[in-house]
């Protein structure tokens, strides 16, 4: 079957490390090509009411510096599913990891909804607190998983 021939997880992870490294360049970069965008350019695409386009620049800059550090915590995961099993204690505690990051994401795009409007922050703001929850209920099931495997290991 052509699902035999494809690793799937380990694809992922070297996409997780590709995006690993091209992120930070991006991030560090990002306020020098910012210097060159005419306010108009911001207003129309990167928000609808930049009265600085610095305050913008700040959110994408903590947004993105808050979703590199979720890629790394899933190429972590991807790493140990590569290695050994999916369920272990790593896993659970790296799913509540990017939960936490995702809920911080949701509250500064909240935050940005009532500074600096655009009509996709709420939209993302939902997204990233949808995200958060469905974290915390994955870590849940790898936690229930391990208890399962752990009970019965124990069993005769």
């Amino acid at each position: 079957m052509m699902a035999d021939r494809w690793n799937i997880p380990l694809i992922l992870q070297r996409m997780l490390e590709v995006l690993l490294v091209i992120s930070p360049v991006i991030i560090i970069t990002l306020p020098f090509v910012f210097t060159y965008f005419d306010p108009e350019f911001v207003n129309t695409y990167i928000s609808s009411d930049a009265q600085n386009k610095w305050v913008a620049l700040a959110f994408i800059e903590i947004t993105s510096v808050s979703c590199w550090f979720i890629l790394l915590f899933l190429q972590k995961l991807l790493k140990t599913v590569n290695i050994s099993s999916p369920f272990v204690y790593k896993n659970v505690l790296y799913l509540k990891y990017i939960s936490y990051i995702c809920a911080f994401v949701a509250f500064v795009l909240i935050v940005k909804t009532f500074v600096d409007f655009s009509v996709m922050t709420p939209v993302v703001a939902i997204l990233g607190l949808l995200s958060s929850l469905f974290c915390q209920t994955l870590a849940a099931v790898f936690d229930k998983a391990i208890r399962l495997k752990d009970e019965n290991d124990l069993t005769i």
